[in-house]
């Protein structure tokens, strides 16, 4: 599997600075349940996150994909027991 990095477009134009944005892309996959891995293989995401004194305080479990831009579910700690428990 080929992984890419993503890159933004040089701008074109003073006057319009949002002209060499990519558009945003990806599909809305929240309906699978929180997943560690997207379905692209990236194990990167893009995430609201609090911080105080320099630690992770809260975040936001809606989260896009760093590679495709697909809308998931990240999972939280909570999510790890109920794997692990899955099969019992």
């Amino acid at each position: 599997m080929r992984l890419r990095l993503p890159t933004l477009r040089k701008f074109r134009s003073s006057k319009d600075p949002f002209y060499g944005l990519p558009e945003p892309f990806g599909t809305d996959l929240r309906q699978l349940g929180p997943l560690h891995v997207c379905p692209c293989g990236s194990m990167v995401f893009n995430v609201a996150a609090s911080f105080e004194d320099y630690e992770l305080v809260w975040y936001a479990l809606d989260a896009t994909c760093f590679s495709c831009g697909n809308l998931v579910v990240v999972p939280c700690p909570p999510d790890r027991d109920e794997a692990q428990s899955f099969g019992d």
